[in-house]
């Protein structure tokens, strides 16, 4: 496959600012309007999102003007832990979606050359990319096994947004627009708990495998790439497992698992498109 080379774009670069607001407010704001687009884009069972069709709606045209008004905030307009997660997980999931309709994405985010570092939202004058927001704000700087260097160097201004607190159930609230993603949802700062609390359960308990006569453990990739995140792997999965004869299972033998990471599906996650 050809990947399509593009320059960083900075998608709210044209979109004027308006009078300054607050992020809190506009990210409300933001928040309402991706709700509404999945509510009516979403595909109920698999949670994928039919781009081309939210493309065309005044809903989207709404959402993009409202991005604008990111380039005035500034980090103290994000005052605990809960509204810099809520906020930056949601604008992870509009960045993706945002570029993904405007760049006419069609196979999946594969399509453009270093996708996650060159789309870019204008925060406060400062660019941000997909992956910047990921590894640099929400996992607080952290390195991993696929991003093995520290996205902010020492004395890069955008650590100023670097969140106050790190929650590895943030994995499972990021869309990157691939199938193999959790679904995407809008976070409220006011109801982050249950919301993260929810999104890793519903992940976890669809996701793992288990098969007890190999003592072996099927799992998504992510487990593996951000492992160090969750630590003791098994007793996350434990923490979130439904109650059932797998949970049991694992409680039983979660010091004598193998953990195998199955492959990532990075086929874009389009309702309109049959799997």
């Amino acid at each position: 496959m050809t990947r399509r080379v593009i320059e960083p774009v900075v998608l709210n670069a044209r979109e004027p600012a308006g009078a300054s607001r607050p992020l809190g407010e506009l990210g409300a704001e933001l928040r309402t309007r991706i709700n509404r687009i999945i509510g009516a884009h979403a595909d109920p069972a698999t949670g994928y999102l039919d781009y081309r069709a939210i493309g065309e709606t005044a809903e989207f045209r709404g959402f993009v003007g409202l991005t604008g008004g990111l380039a005035t905030g500034r980090p103290e307009e994000l005052p605990t832990a809960e509204a810099q997660i809520a906020f930056w997980a949601n604008l992870y999931n509009a960045l993706t979606l945002h570029a993904i309709v405007t760049l006419d994405i069609q196979n999946g985010v594969g399509d453009v050359h270093e996708f996650f570092r060159r789309v870019q939202y204008d925060v406060g004058g400062d660019r941000l990319s997909l992956l910047d927001i990921e590894h640099g704000v929400l996992r607080r700087n952290r390195p991993s096994r696929n991003q093995p260097a520290r996205v902010f160097g020492r004395g890069d201004r955008r650590l100023r947004w670097v969140v106050t607190r790190f929650d590895p159930r943030v994995h499972f609230a990021l869309n990157c627009g691939a199938r193999s993603c959790p679904p995407v949802r809008a976070y409220d700062p006011r109801q982050l708990d249950g919301q993260l609390d929810l999104a890793t359960r519903g992940f976890v308990n669809a996701d793992v495998e288990i098969d007890p006569a190999a003592r072996c453990l099927t799992l998504s990739r992510i487990f593996y790439w951000y492992e160090d995140d969750f630590g003791d792997v098994p007793g996350f999965l434990l923490a979130h497992l439904d109650p059932g004869p797998a949970r049991d299972w694992l409680a039983a033998h979660r010091g004598a698992v193998t953990l195998v990471h199955r492959a990532y599906d990075w086929d874009l996650n389009d309702a309109s498109v049959r799997a």
